[in-house]
């Protein structure tokens, strides 16, 4: 190997201990055996999980979130995530609307069993992506959550 090829091994080496010494997840977050998030991370919003808790990163349009421990503070819960077909879009008269239809009856359980005396609010994220049979549109339906870490 040359000098070139040890140098950038290095400094693939320096940055990756970087990102271990940060506690960074530089690749997913990390998740215990049940699924549920160990540590903070950021990542991109649409990639969390159903049951992920989170807080949408300021200045990123939306587009990432830090996922925490649900014992954590946060602002957001993901309920549900799906694609939906264009054909579906047009049937209910446009996105929004598909996505309600999918997002409503899961969001209602979610209220039902909130804590008394708290108003989560409905939201939803949409990202449409490039996928082998061209464009897909997919969804998360979200919640506002005022879970908060219990005292100890």
């Amino acid at each position: 190997m040359g000098l070139a090829g040890r140098t950038m091994g290095a400094a693939a080496l320096a940055l990756s201990l970087v990102a271990a010494v940060s506690g960074c997840d530089v690749l997913a977050p990390t998740r215990d055996p049940t699924g549920a998030i160990v540590t903070a991370t950021r990542m991109p919003s649409t990639d969390a999980w159903v049951g992920d808790c989170f807080s949408f990163v300021d200045g990123s349009t939306l587009a990432y979130a830090k996922v925490v421990p649900c014992s954590e503070v946060h602002t957001h819960v993901v309920l549900a995530r799906g694609t939906v077909l264009a054909s579906a879009i047009a049937v209910a008269g446009g996105m929004q609307a598909a996505v309600s239809h999918r997002c409503d009856p899961i969001f209602a359980a979610f209220v039902a069993a909130s804590v008394k005396g708290t108003k989560p609010e409905q939201q939803s994220i949409v990202a449409t992506v490039g996928e082998s049979g061209g464009a897909v549109t997919k969804y998360s339906c979200l919640a506002t959550d005022v879970a908060r870490p219990s005292a100890a």
